[in-house]
């Protein structure tokens, strides 16, 4: 007989299976949990509701190769003001999607689960999208274990001539090999001080859009490099 497990986790994306049938992808303290919800789609079954995107939820499952099975599941947190705002959902959901991509299936570390909490709860407390967003991005990439080197060249130290070379790492010097896009030095001591900053100081860093827009682009482009797309 399956044995029977009880979690808590972050609804981090669902979709359509079978007829009625639902896969939801969870964040949890122990990783990422695939949990297959029989029945999920039928308006009558409160489970549907319980398992949308956004959503903080005990799920009670059988544990399973592959897709566990999902017994029960419930409320216990929603983020109302993120939801309520196009521009702060958008920011999250676009957020959870890093994280179905960094973080693997059973991997008993909490980190992720903590650090996504305190950035939905950022979020919902008002706090900036775009960046909270490439701060979250950031040190997700650092507990999965993927840090950019954002500290001057990741070969030399230097900080002058610094060019952004995911495939290497990070910044990378043009004495060293770098042929990637230029970085000022403002912009990577703002990216430094995004990573290392706690999530309440980050409203008083003075960002440009137009340095944040930058530094969004080279952070998808590092982590494109890092899972080999």
């Amino acid at each position: 007989m399956a044995e029977l497990a009880r979690d808590r986790g972050i609804v981090l994306r669902t979709q359509d299976y079978a007829e009625t049938d639902r896969i939801a992808v969870l964040l949890t303290s122990r990783g990422r949990l695939d949990v297959l919800a029989k029945g999920a789609r039928r308006l009558e079954r409160s489970t549907g509701a319980a398992l949308d995107p956004l959503h903080v939820v005990d799920v009670i499952h059988y544990r399973r190769r592959g897709l566990h099975l999902l017994k029960e599941a419930s409320f216990v947190r929603t983020f109302p003001a993120v939801r309520g705002d196009l521009e702060r959902a958008t920011a999250a959901l676009k957020a959870l999607r890093w994280v179905v991509d960094l973080v693997p299936t059973g991997a008993p570390d909490d980190r992720p689960y903590t650090l996504t909490l305190e950035f939905l709860a950022a979020l919902d407390g008002g706090l900036h999208p775009p960046v909270f967003t490439a701060a979250y991005a950031l040190r997700l990439l650092s507990v999965a274990g993927l840090e950019p080197h954002l500290a001057g060249c990741v070969r030399c130290a230097r900080t002058e001539d610094l060019t952004w070379s995911p495939e290497h790492g990070g910044l990378l010097c043009a004495r060293c090999g770098g042929r990637g896009t230029p970085v000022s030095a403002r912009l990577w001591r703002s990216l430094d001080a995004l990573a290392r900053l706690p999530f309440p100081a980050l409203a008083r860093l003075k960002l440009s859009d137009e340095d944040l827009a930058i530094g969004v682009a080279l952070l998808h482009q590092f982590r494109a490099a890092q899972l080999g797309r």
